[in-house]
């Protein structure tokens, strides 16, 4: 069993309009409206490579309950908290591709309060007794302690599971002392993590061996077209992707979680499961849809994909 956490969950709504421009009128004849998160786009990608997975974290007034609406349907397991007050988020995003920009519009979402906490560590110690992982992703809801994922790393590697996490800012420099098992921030939020420039060269590096010294047992450094930079103790990989028609970057960072820690609980070997964990980032840009991949992709994409051992 993977559990995800998305304590910010959201649902999607992404339209596709070519012209985007501000101070107009723009018509949508077709859009998609499907649960979000980053946590809820990891489970998405899990479910489909075949591994059980659930998804847990809060939820709060209507939105939420098509969130969880929506991933019943999908056939995902949810088993949410439900917040007092507020309303789950809306996170928008519009797509032009004759500009190729991608515009977000994120709602902040509900305050949590202390008995949401208290619910919340009693949840995560439970699912993760028999989790093989628990990844946590995403932003902190207001309410939350900054602290917050440091300690429910703990709490879930107390009851027996590996941990992920993929946060950035205050979130993941905090985090990182819940020492989880893997991190995989971008090039730029590892950067801000470090107190460098991301355009340095050796940024990846720098930021990479940054992590690991403050706790992080594995470091991946998506480096979005250019690939990733994997960081262990023992070991450094540089991970090389093909060409690919993308379609939207939305989530493919959320994919690459969902293919490693589901390559991790199968036991394949490093180079192997950074391998797929790529291929499913590289497979869920090529749709609009955040967390949606093709099992013929991933494949296809595992065959041009090299891992070297730096």
């Amino acid at each position: 069993m993977i559990t995800t956490v998305t304590l910010n969950a959201a649902v999607d709504k992404i339209y596709t309009v070519a012209g985007f421009g501000l101070n107009a009128v723009h018509r949508i004849e077709g859009g998609l409206t499907v649960p979000g998160g980053k946590g809820v786009n990891a489970a998405r990608v899990i479910r489909t490579l075949g591994a059980p997975v659930r998804a847990t974290g809060f939820i709060a007034g209507h939105t939420g309950r098509l969130l969880t609406d929506g991933l019943s349907a999908e056939g995902v397991s949810a088993d949410f908290i439900k917040a007092a007050h507020g309303e789950t988020r809306l996170a928008i995003t519009v797509l032009d591709p004759s500009a190729h920009t991608q515009t977000e519009l994120i709602e902040s979402g509900p305050t949590i309060g202390p008995l949401e906490l208290d619910a919340l560590r009693r949840k995560i110690t439970t699912l993760a007794t028999d989790s093989d992982w628990v990844v946590f992703s995403g932003s902190l809801p207001p309410g939350c302690p900054p602290d917050l994922y440091a300690e429910l790393c703990m709490l879930a590697k107390a009851s027996g599971a590996r941990v992920a996490l993929d946060a950035s800012g205050e979130a993941l420099r905090l985090g990182l002392r819940g020492k989880p098992d893997l991190v995989k921030p971008n090039e730029v939020e590892a950067a801000s993590f470090a107190g460098i420039d991301a355009t340095r060269p050796d940024a990846a590096e720098v930021a990479a061996a940054q992590l690991l010294e403050a706790g992080a047992q594995l470091a991946v450094i998506s480096l979005g077209a250019r690939g990733a930079l994997a960081v262990t103790r023992d070991a450094r990989y540089r991970v090389r992707l093909p060409n690919a028609d993308i379609v939207s970057a939305l989530g493919s960072g959320d994919a690459m979680v969902a293919g490693l820690v589901t390559g991790a609980a199968a036991g394949l070997e490093l180079p192997a499961l950074l391998r797929q964990g790529a291929a499913c980032g590289t497979a869920a840009a090529l749709h609009a849809m955040a967390g949606k991949i093709d099992l013929q992709d991933v494949k296809r994409l595992e065959q041009d994909i090299t891992v070297t051992l730096l």
